[in-house]
């Protein structure tokens, strides 16, 4: 007799009682590790936002570095100015400067222009610029770059001003926006012909 009660014993089922707070600790770790995954992913986007936004700013080491061999700015060419400009269907600001390249096997150097400009469309003023380099091996009139070779664009900024502030510096800003994720940077550059 004590046998066949055990054995009903073990068949029987969860109480109502025991389902329902199954249920509700179950419901409770489900939403917690929703909020967790939920969290996760904005920050995984955001991170991304934020290091496609500082990506975009970074073209500034490169205009730094230009700048090195750099030994007379073309455009703006008055102090103070800042380097707008309107050309065709777009409007942005443009640094234009006279560089030296080097070439190790012959020992000589050769005079280019190096021109750093922004571009938006002028029907579109809240677009973003694009941003763009161009290496001039053939010194020209800086008004008229006919044989100006692309080697970089970037797309995605907000702003590229260019101040002059005298014949061999200048200022530099761009702020670049991705997502919710915002960075601007702010330069002053020098001219600097380190190969004098």
């Amino acid at each position: 007799m004590a046998t066949r009660k055990l054995k009903s014993y073990r068949r029987r089922g969860f109480t109502l009682v025991e389902v329902l707070v199954g249920i509700t600790v179950s419901s409770i770790l489900i939403m917690g590790m929703g909020i967790v995954m939920v969290s996760l992913f904005r920050g995984m986007r955001e991170s991304r936002d934020f290091a496609d936004a500082t990506g975009g700013v970074d073209l500034i080491r490169q205009l730094s570095f230009d700048a090195r061999t750099g030994n007379r700015i073309l455009f703006p060419a008055t102090d103070g100015t800042p380097g707008d400009y309107v050309s065709g269907p777009n409007t942005g600001d443009q640094i234009m400067f006279n560089s030296l390249r080097y070439d190790p096997l012959t020992d000589t150097t050769t005079t280019v222009t190096i021109t750093w400009e922004s571009r938006r469309p002028i029907a579109s003023p809240t677009d973003p610029y694009t941003v763009f380099r161009f290496t001039d091996d053939t010194p020209e009139d800086p008004a008229n770059p006919a044989d100006d070779l692309f080697t970089f664009g970037q797309g995605g900024l907000l702003n590229f001003d260019i101040v002059r502030n005298s014949s061999d510096s200048f200022s530099a800003t761009m702020q670049s926006q991705q997502g919710s994720e915002s960075v601007q940077v702010q330069l002053a550059v020098t001219l600097r012909n380190v190969i004098n």
